[in-house]
Order: structure tokens, then C-alpha cells, then sequence
């Protein structure tokens, strides 16, 4: 009699135990849904009130090296060529980071303040997303439009 009572209470307790984490984990599944954003990283930077003049003056940075390359191409050997080549493009590439790199600073705060004011806590790039999931470009756009 006594073991019988011992398995209907290990039965009970085990249905209990298994009801109390599907209460536990079933909430918590629910709530990260909600707590994972996205946003179109490529539309909210190019929507950056400095994003146009930027690719203007990386584009005449771009067209200034081109033109030097020529002009001076004729008098190089084949190495001094290459280092000319490696020279601008490395200038280049400077001149894009500096010109590009305070856009993307000020496009990251705003993700991360619109992701607190919307309650997520987690934001990734909108490629990465298959299912579910906040979509907050439209509000990153927004948020990055009105600073300047």
C-alpha cells in the first residue's frame, strides 16, 4: 500500500514538475519573440541627412585619384605603377572611413534608441531574419532623420 502511494506521489510530482517548466519556458519563448528586432541597415544609412554629401565627396575624392593615376602613369615602371595604384587607393580608403564612419556611429545610436523605446533588446540586420522578429526601419529612419 505504501509503494503505491509512493508512485502516485512520484507520478504527481513528475506532472507537476514537468507542468511548472512548461510554464517556465513557454512564457519566456513568448517573450523573446518580442524582444528581437531588425531593421534594413542599408536603408536607414543611406536615409543619414550626411549620407548624400558623403558619397559626393568620396565620389570626388575617387575622380581626383583617377586623375592623378593618369597623369602621372606615362613616366612609371611597372612597380612604382603598382605603388602609385596601392597609394591612392589606400587615400582613398582613408578618406571613405573618415567621411562614413561617423554616419555609421550616429545610425547605430539611433537603432539602439529606438530598440530601448521599443523594448528589444536585441536588433539584427534585416538578411538575418527568416521569422519573426520587430521590424523598427521605419522608425531607425525616423530617429536618424531628425538629428543633425
Amino acid at each position: 500500500m505504501i509503494s503505491v502511494k509512493k508512485q502516485v506521489l512520484s507520478l504527481v510530482m513528475a506532472v507537476l514538475v514537468v507542468m511548472g517548466f512548461a510554464g517556465v519556458f513557454a512564457p519566456s519563448t513568448a517573450l523573446a519573440a518580442d524582444t528581437i528586432g531588425y531593421v534594413n541597415y542599408a536603408a536607414v544609412f543611406s536615409r543619414h541627412p550626411d549620407y548624400q554629401s558623403a558619397t559626393a565627396a568620396l565620389q570626388l575624392e575617387n575622380e581626383n585619384a583617377q586623375k592623378e593615376f593618369e597623369s602621372k602613369r606615362a613616366n612609371l615602371d611597372e612597380t612604382a605603377l603598382r605603388n602609385l595604384q596601392n597609394t591612392l587607393t589606400e587615400r582613398v580608403g582613408k578618406r571613405e572611413q573618415a567621411l562614413f564612419s561617423p554616419i555609421d556611429k550616429s545610425v547605430r545610436a539611433a537603432i539602439n534608441s529606438v530598440a530601448k523605446a521599443a523594448g528589444v533588446t536585441v536588433v539584427l540586420r534585416q538578411e538575418a531574419v527568416v521569422v519573426g522578429g520587430k521590424d523598427l526601419t521605419n522608425e531607425a529612419i525616423a530617429a536618424v532623420s531628425s538629428k543633425k
